[in-house]
């Protein structure tokens, strides 16, 4: 099976009926979902404590709770808090001076099973062992919590389902099939407000929304439609244009999604914090005549992310950061940097691998297939 799906892939890339290639994606995705049964063999991501040393959580407060939002297929240049000249974010807006936003933070891969399988990991799948954040959490006393409105994928089970699956709770909120209409992420509130009211002194909880994932117009309700006009973009198909109008009505609905969540954590008064990042971003009609993600042929908006941290009044007076949001970073080090941020020390941490400490190092940010970002000649890839 594995030798015909590298066959097709290959034809693809030869002929360059890559991309945007239906058919192509398909394979590739089931290429995908091949390759991690074979991985999940070997790994035992779903247990409730990982292989990390000597773990510690530094926090004085005896309360607090930590809530990370992974957004999907999300580029930084639709939202209005990066400038975006459309007012896509107005809650963020109104909370800008309690937020840190990071402006040149990429992801490791353009699709979101590549980039969060890394993200959430200590080893990105690369050594013989693996542990996973939600792990690190429960090694640390935290309870843990995963809401996702992700699909689970069902007899695909993929590495991210099988990571939220070590989590103490776990909901699953979205059972619909490929294509067909899905819930809007609002349905995970409840779940949160449930959360939020646990007795646990300490709690991890991970919100996986859908974001502005395709199809962007089955993401947001009728009453977030405010973006019909002809949005600036030199890709004028009616296609192009209607596209484009739903990817940022599902980003202004992405922006309620956020501040409702924030809005409750804020609620509680305690040492808190809350944490969004995209998987990946998205190419939308930018530079070139398409709308998707593929870590072939890609486009910079593919990678380009949103990074966003709002923290409590009470996590702020206990916490000694590095707050320095022009730092270029790459997502696949993101366990060290959500540890360091919450003051949880163990053995494998590597603070030149976090955004957050004095000690943090720019690497080579190498992303999808071996492609320097920041030295690549993104030009050559607008058409």
């Amino acid at each position: 099976m594995g030798c015909i799906f590298i066959f097709i892939l290959l034809f693809l890339k030869i002929t360059k009926l890559i991309v945007p290639n239906f058919p192509y994606l398909v394979a590739k995705a089931s290429y995908e979902y091949y390759e991690e049964q074979k991985k999940m063999q070997a790994f035992h991501i779903d247990t409730k404590a990982g292989s990390f040393t000597n773990v510690v959580h530094k926090k004085n407060n005896k309360q607090a709770t930590y809530v990370l939002i992974i957004g999907e297929s999300t580029n930084k240049n639709h939202l209005g808090i990066y400038d975006y000249y459309r007012p896509t974010t107005p809650n963020l807006k109104k909370r800008k001076e309690e937020l840190l936003i990071y402006k040149d933070v990429i992801s490791s891969h353009a699709y979101t099973i590549g980039s969060l399988q890394e993200a959430l990991t200590l080893n990105n799948f690369k050594e013989e062992d693996e542990s996973s954040l939600v792990q690190l959490m429960n090694q640390a006393g935290f309870k843990t919590f995963w809401f996702s409105n992700q699909r689970p994928i069902g007899p695909f089970e993929s590495l991210v389902t099988k990571i939220s699956r070590a989590s103490s709770v776990y909901k699953y909120t979205n059972s619909a099939m490929a294509g067909s209409s899905t819930p809007y992420d609002e349905v995970l509130l409840p779940y949160l407000d449930e959360a939020l009211k646990d007795p646990a002194p300490k709690k991890f909880i991970i919100l996986h929304i859908l974001g502005t994932h395709l199809k962007y117009k089955d993401r947001f309700p009728e009453s977030f439609k405010k973006f019909t006009e002809k949005p600036k973009t030199k890709f004028n198909s009616a296609l192009a244009i209607s596209r484009r109008n739903d990817y940022d009505n599902a980003v202004l609905y992405n922006d309620y999604i956020i501040e409702q969540v924030i809005a409750k954590v804020e609620k509680k008064k305690e040492s808190s914090y809350v944490f969004y990042f995209a998987d990946h971003g998205e190419e939308m009609y930018e530079v070139r005549d398409f709308a998707g993600h593929l870590d072939e042929n890609p486009t910079k908006g593919m990678f380009e992310i949103p990074f966003i941290l709002w923290r409590s009044e009470k996590f702020i007076e206990n916490s000694k950061l590095t707050l320095d949001t022009n730092r270029a970073y790459v997502l696949d080090d993101f366990i060290h940097s959500l540890s360091d941020l919450s003051q949880i020390d163990f053995k494998e941490r590597r603070l030149d691998k976090s955004i957050f400490s004095k000690n943090f190092k720019p690497k080579e940010r190498v992303i999808g297939n071996g492609i320097n970002f920041d030295t690549f000649d993104w030009e050559i890839n607008e058409e």
